[in-house]
């Protein structure tokens, strides 16, 4: 009997150290699932700066393409027609578009979308056209030709942005 009892007691000493052995392993699976979810979390963030960082970029060169048209007096770099305003144009409706996020490239996006991840990667208020490139800058399609105004409008129907006087516009804490 004390043999049957001994062998009972060894199989349940296994099968113990096998159940240790297990929630090991789960914690493990767990502790590598939170560090892919950081670490994914990360990438996103880090690629919404890199779009901005792109969109910045943008700006810069285009800035200079018009510093050295006006330099040089030639609205286009062959033919001298500066100082022609544009003619008056109306904007159109921005559309839904498909976002640039790996994580899901599919996935529908809206302007305000757009906007809200602009605003949550700028480190400071940014004005209504630096919004509009930067979304562009992003990968954000439209169909306007005056995006800038578009964005506006929407910045002014926003509840969970503010606009600070002099300085543009930021989410709200």
């Amino acid at each position: 009997m004390s043999d049957l009892l001994s062998h009972f007691d060894t199989q349940i000493q296994n099968q113990e150290q096998l159940l240790r052995e297990r929630e090991q392993e789960i914690e493990q699976l767990r502790r590598q699932r939170d560090r892919l979810s950081e670490l994914t979390h990360q990438r996103d963030e880090l690629l919404t700066q890199l779009r901005v960082i792109e969109s910045d970029i943008a700006l810069v060169e285009r800035s200079m393409t018009s510093s050295l048209h006006r330099f040089t007096g030639r609205a286009d770099g062959a033919n001298p027609s500066a100082g022609s305003p544009p003619p008056p144009v109306v904007a159109t409706a921005a559309r839904v578009t498909e976002s640039r996020s790996t994580a899901n490239p599919a996935k529908p996006t809206t302007l305000r979308d757009e906007i809200k991840k602009v605003l949550r990667a700028a480190r400071g208020p940014l004005s209504g056209p630096a919004i509009a490139d930067r979304i562009k800058a992003a990968g954000y399609k439209t169909s306007s030709v005056n995006f800038a105004n578009i964005v506006k409008k929407h910045l002014g129907e926003m509840d969970e942005v503010t606009h600070v006087r002099g300085e543009g516009y930021k989410l709200k804490k």
